[in-house]
């Protein structure tokens, strides 16, 4: 694996994978550009790939303002439905306190329906680097609690029982069928884990944790969401990890390096100063790098990641390039099925 520069006209020639692989997982972040339209078309040609390479599910992460370069992932997964066929397609997530509940809901019925069925909804209170946001939109991020319990109740009650309008009940269209089951609910808060629990949705964890090592806080986040599953449930627990595998840990360091070079603006974490080195940078945020066997190593001594139903796995790489397929097909080909199995946990 030598390729460290873009080669955007490389053709997709990965042999389809049927069926998907259940619990394989492709979390795509998009970031920043000056050329947005060449960025989204890329990550359209990754959600292509990660079709034909057997990952059953692609995620993206919706940012506004500059943190991230999708501001409406929904939007997104409508053209994604037109260019993939088979493969899931996932908001990780979407932050309910930023737009109408109910309009949230006729969006994610109407891609529901582009795809098929297909859509995986993951929704939760807001982003890494989210103050400003919050600010934009003209509301306080001391109020995130409240504003996403109020935005769930009126987007739940959307998708299952349809508006209130002139005093009747009408249906959404197109109908929100299913949706409700493939609804995943992010967090990283104790209290919030248990209740969606309750509720039956999926859990979704993120890559880093402020509180310490992400593995032993979410395993314990899992102990709250189990816990309140009700009785014969079967538990979806999605974690993001970053992930590069590559042919040594010192090759997955110099593909960083290029990366880091071409788009110094992105060597930026969520928390904390600016790292120093690509190491730095890999280890801010929770990258397992290396050879195959690095990576497989590290993602099983990670307590949560072993313990997950569903792997999002992202690449500190810039998609469209050689480097970013080569190593999503190590994803799929090497790391995921020599990693501990998904599970599928009954409470």
């Amino acid at each position: 694996m030598t390729s460290r520069h873009p080669h955007p006209e490389v053709p997709v020639t990965a042999t389809p994978a049927e069926p998907p692989v259940r619990g394989l997982s492709f979390f795509l972040t998009v970031p920043t550009d000056p050329r947005p339209g060449r960025v989204y078309a890329d990550a359209l040609d990754s959600v292509r790939l990660a079709e034909q390479l057997g990952f059953e599910t692609a995620w993206v992460a919706e940012g506004h303002f500059q943190f991230l370069g999708l501001p409406a992932a929904l939007s997104f997964l409508a053209a994604a439905t037109q260019a993939a066929h088979r493969i899931r397609l996932g908001t990780a997530v979407l932050p309910l306190a930023f737009d109408n509940p109910i309009r949230i809901a006729e969006t994610a019925a109407f891609v529901d329906a582009l795809s098929g069925g297909r859509l995986e909804l993951g929704i939760g209170k807001s982003n890494p680097m989210s103050t400003a946001i919050f600010s934009a939109f003209g509301l306080s991020e001391g109020d995130r609690e409240t504003l996403y319990t109020d935005a769930l109740d009126g987007f739940r009650r959307a998708i299952e029982h349809g508006v209130s309008a002139d005093g009747k009940q009408v249906p959404l269209y197109p109908p929100p069928a299913g949706l409700a089951d493939r609804l995943w609910q992010a967090t990283g808060n104790p209290r919030t884990a248990a209740a969606i629990g309750r509720a039956g949705d999926g859990l979704l964890l993120f890559r880093l944790t402020p509180q310490g090592d992400p593995g032993q806080v979410q395993s314990a986040l899992i102990d709250d969401y189990l816990g309140a599953l009700p009785a014969g449930a079967e538990s979806r627990i999605g974690i993001s990890r970053g992930v590069l595998p590559a042919a040594s840990r010192a090759e997955a360091i110099a593909l960083v390096a290029a990366e880091l070079e071409q788009h110094p603006a992105r060597f930026r974490v969520p928390a904390g100063p600016a790292p120093s080195s690509p190491e730095e940078y890999l280890d801010a945020l929770n990258v397992k790098y290396g050879s195959p066997d690095d990576v497989i190593e590290q993602l099983s001594r990670d307590e949560a990641f072993v313990r997950s139903t569903d792997r999002l796995f992202s690449l500190p790489l810039s998609a469209g390039t050689t480097a970013f397929r080569e190593a999503l097909a190590l994803v799929a080909d090497e790391v995921h099925p020599r990693v501990r199995p998904a599970v599928a946990h009954a409470a």
